[in-house]
């Protein structure tokens, strides 16, 4: 498959963390991040994280076909300006290119005019504010948009993941007494999750880091 792809594209695989220009030049925000470009370098669109084969041939194929890519679905919401679906699919899109303003923007609409998540995508636009606010190292903003998250839809399947990245984001900005606090509540709270081990691992790290 992948000579068969090697025939239309030219793959070139660059480390951000090292190259940190390239990284800055396409708003990288997170890896692995693989970005499909015309000739010219200019984006056509990019598959942001690890996707099993299955998943990840037909992603790639659809930006080929310049489908479920940000230049169609901002063509699509231009022709129905109300879908709330499009709305947070061109708000991932520049979630993940680091344009946080226009992402911000989109999430804003979906949030202003679905209040009561009728639709059932206001908690997922109230947390991907918080990350993306935790990434642009806004922590204020970010633990308001969890915690906003976790009083008004205690019952989203993103409770959990809002309380364990409440401390989380507590543990970015270098509040170690209130993250680990909140990451021991998180452990009564939810005896069950699958992410204790991991929650002790960062309780260990920011007891050490303290002493």
């Amino acid at each position: 498959m992948v000579i068969a792809l090697s025939e239309s594209i030219v793959f070139s695989k660059q480390y951000g963390k090292i190259d940190t220009a390239f990284s800055k030049a396409y708003g990288v925000v997170g890896y692995p991040t693989m970005i499909l470009t015309r000739a010219s370098g200019t984006e056509i669109d990019r598959i942001v994280g690890f996707r099993p084969p299955e998943k990840f041939i037909p992603s790639l194929f659809d930006i080929m076909q310049n489908r479920n890519t940000l230049d169609d679905y901002l063509t699509r919401l231009a022709a129905h300006p109300d879908s709330f679906t499009l709305r947070n699919a061109v708000a991932e899109k520049y979630l993940y290119r680091g344009k946080y303003d226009q992402a911000r923007n989109h999430y804003g609409y979906v949030l202003k005019n679905d209040a009561e998540n009728v639709r059932g995508l206001s908690d997922d636009a109230l947390f991907a504010l918080g990350s993306l606010e935790s990434r642009a190292k806004n922590y204020d903003a970010a633990i308001e948009n969890f915690e906003e998250l976790k009083a008004d839809y205690p019952l989203s399947e993103l409770f959990e993941e809002a309380n364990l990245w409440v401390p989380y984001t507590y543990m970015k900005a270098e509040d170690t007494v209130k993250a680990v606090r909140l990451f021991e509540a998180f452990k009564e709270d939810f005896p069950e999750s699958e992410e204790l081990e991991w929650v002790d691992k960062q309780i260990k790290k920011l007891k050490e880091k303290k002493d």
